[in-house]
């Protein structure tokens, strides 16, 4: 498959998209108090408000890989505990048809399906999904043997990596 590079209203869309997507998440962490740390050095509201500033910046800039990026870490910690008032927050505040789980499960399937993990992300996702199997009835052994073996050989490769002396 060959994969053409996007023309400017595509790439205006997606950053748009992901401006929104961006957004609407902080908005949801500053109007939820659980979600709020306070500190005698940590704020986290500022620190929300920061970055949607921030957020702005990006987007004037054009930047979707950071936009990208920010909206999958954003989002790491409901996809973890399955949150699923959070992905129809964002249905509502954004008007975009986004399933946050579906893509998780479908990135964590094409790695399983690819037989190897290759980058930081993925190792995390995989990891993420293998705590997720093992609280659930009934525990799907052959699906956890499978992710631990991946997660294993990662960090293998990881750290013949780093042991690796360099000239």
């Amino acid at each position: 498959m060959i994969e053409r590079k996007q023309n400017k209203d595509e790439k205006q869309a997606e950053l748009e998209k992901y401006r929104d997507l961006v957004l609407a998440t902080l908005d949801y962490y500053l109007a939820n108090k659980e979600k709020q740390i306070k500190t005698t050095d940590f704020d986290s509201v500022q620190h929300y408000k920061g970055l949607k500033k921030q957020t702005e910046e990006h987007y004037q800039k054009g930047r979707l890989t950071k936009l990208k990026q920010w909206f999958r870490d954003l989002t790491e910690i409901q996809i973890e505990t399955i949150d699923l008032k959070f992905n129809e927050y964002l249905r509502e505040k954004t008007n975009y048809d986004i399933d946050i789980f579906n893509s998780y499960f479908q990135r964590v399937d094409k790695v399983i399906g690819k037989g190897k993990i290759t980058t930081d992300n993925q190792f995390y996702d995989l990891s993420i999904m293998v705590d997720q199997l093992c609280q659930r009835e009934p525990v799907d052994n052959d699906k956890i043997e499978k992710i631990n073996r991946l997660l294993r050989e990662y960090e293998e490769r990881k750290s013949r990596k780093i042991k690796k002396p360099t000239a």
